[in-house]
């Protein structure tokens, strides 16, 4: 039987990663879950995400997707298209709804937290919010923290869920891995479609691929009545904070320049959308160091805490996928230690987020500017890559930790070992998984 039903689990961070792991070790290990926030309030920015199959099963697996699902747009695939000639140069399917039991779905990131904190109401956990960390004092069989306004708090376990620029990680676990600017940024806006639905030539969601960066068009509701306008394109460090603050105020000047980069006969609707966003939104991206540590005694980093990546639409989804499967590990630990069991955790994790950073440098590397040859020759490869990439895809949607065999308290994880002697493309995926797709 598990060992957890009277331990208590700090989690520094109420967003996504956070909630998510508190709901999972509240309903599955009962465990009790403090959360402190260092916002005032709940996080509304963010734009729409993309949730996989995957996220949507552990979704299910919280009780957190009846009370999501009818905000969002259900997605089957992503259309790839060039937008220098307006030809399709492939899509991301996501329709084989045998194996992955949902489709996509393409919701607001603050649509996904407030379903995630309603259904954390209901099994009796609150968010303490205004909380800023200060200091950490671990025992042998205890961790305290203690707050910037003298809250101190004892647990069994620590765990990081406070995004990138995590005060966890760059004081306490890893104070050399800090976040790195990317070189590319992002802007976002969203819209009431109305009468432009006629214009705008996609399913779902579209993504077009330039010169210049790359262009997202995405339905955000079952209705189809709101679009999501996404772009991500090269641009310089402004080197600091307020500086992108500033440089984001000027609204004009940014839809001059998304003009600039993607407006064109492939999207002539393109400044009418642009006219009707609410706001647009401007973002540098960062990313962590790959290979960084993610625990230290009974502290644990969940999410982009540990692994912030160039977004890829899976951040979110593998935040959650974090905190199933650290839920699922705790829960088979018997007599190991909280250490061992974090090890452990860490074996299994390790070779899946090593292989989603690689793809999402890969994919982001094609976002920069480039010249004309380059970018036709991006587009050849990008054809080819869908196409060779689609078995594996099936494969990463199908994988679900759930179904990890929990051997590695008594032997080496079979995630690593059987890795040796798979191909690159299959060493994130369980055997089981692998087994049924033939």
């Amino acid at each position: 039987m598990p060992k957890m039903s009277t331990e208590h689990a700090i989690i520094i961070g109420g967003g996504i990663a956070g909630v998510a792991a508190a709901l999972a070790l509240t309903q599955h290990n009962r465990m009790t879950c403090s959360i402190f926030e260092i916002r005032s309030e709940p996080a509304t920015i963010g734009g729409a995400i993309n949730l996989t199959p995957n996220a949507l099963r552990y979704l299910e697996h919280l009780g957190v997707l009846p009370r999501l699902k009818p905000k969002g747009c259900e997605v089957k695939y992503i259309e790839m298209l060039s937008l220098r000639t307006g030809g399709r140069l492939g899509e991301i399917n996501f329709d084989n709804i045998e194996k992955f039991k949902h489709h996509a779905l393409r919701v607001m990131r603050d649509d996904i937290l407030q379903a995630l904190l309603q259904t954390l109401k209901e099994v009796g956990v609150n968010v303490q919010y205004g909380m800023k960390l200060q200091s950490v004092t671990e025992e042998n069989e205890s961790i305290s923290t203690e707050f910037d306004d003298g809250t101190t708090v004892k647990g069994d376990i620590l765990l990081g869920c406070d995004g990138i620029h995590s005060v966890l990680r760059t004081k306490f676990i890893d104070p050399q891995r800090k976040p790195e600017f990317t070189g590319v940024a992002g802007a976002y806006g969203l819209l009431d479609v109305g009468e432009l639905h006629e214009l705008i030539p996609i399913e779902s969601t579209s993504l077009y691929t330039g010169r210049l960066g790359s262009l997202l068009l995405s339905y955000t509701d079952a209705a189809k009545t709101r679009l999501y306008v996404a772009a991500v394109m090269g641009t310089e460090d402004v080197g600091s904070r307020e500086g992108w603050v500033v440089k984001g105020q000027d609204q004009e000047a940014m839809k001059q320049d998304l003009l600039r980069r993607f407006g064109g006969p492939t999207l002539p609707f393109l400044e009418k959308l642009l006219d009707r966003t609410d706001y647009l939104a401007l973002y540098p991206i960062f990313k962590l160091s790959d290979n960084g540590r993610w625990t230290s005694g009974r502290m644990l980093l969940l999410g982009d805490a540990a692994h912030a990546m160039p977004p890829q639409g899976e951040s979110a989804g593998l935040a959650l996928e974090d905190a199933v499967l650290l839920s699922r590990v705790l829960e088979h630990r018997n007599a190991n230690s909280i250490e061992e069991s974090f090890r452990v955790y860490e074996k299994l994790r390790r070779p899946k987020i090593n292989t989603a950073v690689k793809m999402a440098n890969f994919g982001f590397e094609t976002i920069k500017q480039r010249g004309w040859f380059a970018t036709i020759l991006i587009e050849w490869i990008t054809w080819i890559f869908l196409a060779i990439m689609a078995p594996r895809k099936r494969i990463e949607y199908a994988y679900d930790v759930r179904n990890i065999d929990m051997d590695c308290f008594s032997s080496p994880c079979g995630v690593q070992s059987a890795g040796k002697s798979l191909s690159p493309l299959y060493r994130s995926i369980p055997a089981d998984i692998k087994h049924r797709e033939g």
